[in-house]
């Protein structure tokens, strides 16, 4: 069966012709705006965190963005719809949209709409993701998201506090923004408790929305504490207002009684004890403190947490028990009494010993020297990973590790034998980055482990330990 369409009774052909070529002309400008008056440019930044910052950009047809990538790894911006894919230039437009280090383009988009791109290398599955919405010129704003206040305050036996976020300039499109809390010269567990989460406006909403921190009573005549407040990730194309950081205050309440603080302990020392036990010493330099609170963390980025019960005053080590096999830890001690707290001691870091064995090398482990099992865990601001191997079969005590692209290395460790200088297997690595990272250095012949830690944001400082793992021979 076939169709035809002929002509209205009456209408003749000329007219049909210019009637279909008006309906074809408005069903176009259905889906393109007219660009603003005055077009503009908006700039995106790929990072070496593995982000787009700003991940969201709210444009009006018309204008263009200018994406740059200068931090020298293999990233592209490929639009999820296959509309386009620029790097060097953009592939529909004469240019290279290959992944590739250090380029910048410029594109303008006139089509009313939500586009989603990402880096084809390191996309979702990184969170290497952005998104762009386009509205027509004269739309109303979905507004920017802020706290209340820059600064707010609560007694540490008050138990809680709301907090408020505005959504002001426009309440178009529904929105959101989430919220974290943050160490400030507080710390989660001993003054408040972390939380974060986000908050959702529908569209046309502009109320006030609101979240809670809990605030702990520690007990001790300290002073006060702060915490940090910050509002990240705006989507629906609000952007963040100019109080997107604030700090609460946890006042005081405790008496003080009129004494002293203690004095800090100093020279804390950690050494594995076991597979699930890490022993720990300090000099201890106060005659008045009431206890010892001594902290832990899994050398991955998290917080440190208080081990129960405090120290007993006088002590000067304990051992901490019921911890991971093979697993590094960081430690911290200071001296309480009711007058106050001292400072923390300087962080030391060590590991439970690891389950003895073989090593097998694989994709994410160096076996250096036949009996030392090497692996590196990285985390950015986005993702997390392990370090891939870059074995050097013709130098079997070094090896190679890189994360995001095998053109870029990031480490080289050694581990030598200096049983006859010092009784000990040296560890030496310089890693050319600033992500977080945890090195992992086994002997599995004993089981004995030395781990490195680096942290987000700061380069990392080549090591040479000449103590190393004293497993000699």
């Amino acid at each position: 069966m076939s169709s035809t369409c002929a002509p209205a009774p009456g209408l003749r052909p000329a007219a049909l012709v210019f009637t279909l070529a008006l309906a074809t002309s408005l069903a176009a400008l259905t889906t393109l705006a007219p660009p603003a008056a005055y077009a503009a440019n908006f700039n995106v930044q790929a990072t070496a965190d593995l982000t787009f910052v700003p991940s969201t950009v709210t444009i009006t047809a018309g204008d263009s963005i200018t994406w740059t990538n200068t931090s020298g790894l293999m990233h592209n911006v490929y639009a999820e719809d296959g509309s386009f894919r620029c790097a060097s230039g953009c592939d529909d437009q004469g240019g290279d949209g290959t992944p590739s280090g250090n380029w910048t383009f410029t594109r303008t988009f006139d089509k009313v709409g939500t586009i989603q791109y990402e880096c084809q290398i390191h996309g979702p599955t990184y969170g290497m993701v952005g998104t762009i919405v386009v509205k027509a010129a004269g739309s109303p704003p979905p507004g920017s998201l802020q706290f209340s206040s820059g600064s707010y305050s609560a007694p540490e036996n008050a138990g809680s506090i709301t907090i408020s976020v505005l959504r002001a300039g426009g309440s178009a499109g529904a929105v959101s923004v989430h919220y974290a809390t943050g160490d400030g010269t507080g710390v989660a567990g001993t003054n408040y408790t972390a939380t974060s989460g986000t908050l959702d406006w529908a569209d046309g909403d502009a109320a006030a929305k609101t979240f809670s921190v809990k605030v702990l009573d520690d007990g001790v005549a300290d002073g006060s504490h702060t915490v940090n407040l910050a509002l990240t990730s705006p989507q629906g194309g609000a952007s963040l207002g100019a109080q997107s950081a604030a700090v609460l205050t946890v006042t005081n309440t405790d008496s003080g009684g009129g004494g002293t603080p203690p004095a800090a302990p100093s020279n804390l020392a950690a050494t594995g004890a076991g597979t699930t036990s890490i022993d720990l010493s300090w000099t201890r330099n106060s005659n008045n403190e009431t206890g010892f609170r001594v902290q832990s963390k899994v050398l991955d980025g998290s917080p440190f947490q208080d081990v129960l019960p405090l120290a007993p005053a006088g002590s000067t080590g304990i051992t901490v028990n019921g911890l991971l096999p093979g697993t590094g830890y960081g430690f911290h001690v200071r001296a309480e009494n009711a007058s106050g707290n001292s400072a923390y001691t300087s962080e030391v870091d060590t590991a439970t010993d690891a389950p003895t064995g073989t090593c097998t090398a694989d994709a994410n482990t160096l076996c250096l020297g036949g009996r030392f099992k090497v692996t590196v865990a990285w985390v950015t601001s986005t993702a997390k990973g392990v370090g891939t191997t870059v074995p050097l079969p013709s130098n079997p005590d070094s090896g190679l590790f890189y994360f995001f692209a095998p053109n870029s290395i990031e480490m080289l460790i050694k581990v030598l034998n200096a049983c006859s200088l010092t009784n000990s297997y040296w560890i030496f690595f310089a890693a050319t980055t600033n992500v977080q990272f945890t090195v992992t250095v086994a002997d599995v012949t004993t089981g004995k482990m030395k781990v490195y830690f680096n942290p987000l944001n700061q380069a990392a400082v080549p090591v040479q330990d000449t103590t190393g793992l004293a497993t000699c021979p």
